[in-house]
């Protein structure tokens, strides 16, 4: 059913009369206005829960990153702890020995630095990461004897002593020997005695046999066991975590030039003493 308003125009006292068609467009409004208002409140509550979706998502986003961190943090610490306590030793310190300067010191044959050389307990008597310098002896107990340190047919022209002093976990003693090599030459060694007793470790006896050269040339420098001093320290087990061995024993060995024996004094002036040619 189709209903048609008619526009009547008619002039009355000089004023043009409309119809009602004008008046319908109001309600028409109001009804479009009241909808858009009703679509406004029923979009609030999705717009608020959309919000709140977001924000659960982005705290479960954080959670996420702080527990991967947290993740890598106590792997790295756990690795950390078992690196440190592998590669920590049971005793840390070392032996150092020292000379005039310009000295060349020597390890057997071999030159090891000049004037004052260093060596941790790991590099002396060695570790699952090298072999020792020192030898160690078949017999725990067995006395110095200079057939440890000279080669045969060479023989013993005098003999000095060496400071010795120790702790819990290693000693130091030794002797000084001249002798007449096999092909006639004179040669200075110090045989140095090390004793190693590490905690919940077996313990052992090692020879470090110890040359000193010093000058150009064929060297005339003759030298005698200075002082020999030894500390010892302890600290918590825990400390393996930042390097730091939970027992330390250092040992300072001094060597001097002096005057030789009288008796050889012309000959080492004239001819020296025998040098090893082993290179650092």
């Amino acid at each position: 059913m189709t209903i048609t308003f008619f526009e009547e125009s008619s002039v009355d006292f000089g004023k043009t009369k409309y119809s009602r068609l004008g008046k319908v467009d109001k309600p028409i409004n109001k009804v479009r206005n009241s909808s858009t208002r009703e679509e406004r409140r029923m979009s609030l509550p999705a717009e608020e829960h959309q919000d709140v979706e977001k924000r659960w998502l982005q705290k479960k986003s954080l959670w996420v990153i702080a527990t991967i961190l947290a993740f890598l943090f106590v792997t790295g610490l756990l690795v950390f702890t078992f690196v440190g306590f592998g590669r920590t030793p049971d005793v840390g310190g070392g032996l150092t020995i020292e000379a005039d300067p310009g000295t060349r010191i020597y390890i057997g044959e071999k030159l090891v630095g000049t004037s004052q050389v260093s060596f941790s307990w790991g590099e002396l008597f060695g570790d699952d990461r090298q072999e020792g310098l020192a030898e160690k002896l078949p017999d725990p107990n067995a006395a110095l004897r200079p057939e440890l340190v000279i080669e045969p047919g060479s023989k013993i022209l005098n003999t000095g002593g060496v400071g010795a002093v120790g702790t819990s976990n290693v000693s130091f003693s030794g002797n000084g020997y001249l002798i007449r090599r096999s092909d006639g030459a004179l040669d200075q060694v110090f045989a140095v005695l090390l004793d190693w007793s590490p905690p919940n470790q077996p313990s052992g006896r090692y020879l470090l046999p110890v040359r000193l050269r010093k000058g150009t040339g064929a060297s005339t420098a003759y030298f005698t066991s200075g002082s020999t001093g030894t500390s010892a320290s302890s600290s918590p087990e825990y400390m393996r975590l930042f390097g730091k061995s939970p027992n330390t024993s250092t040992t300072i060995s001094k060597f001097t030039a002096k005057g030789p024996p009288p008796e050889f004094a012309e000959e080492i002036k004239a001819r020296g003493l025998w040098e090893p040619d082993g290179a650092k």
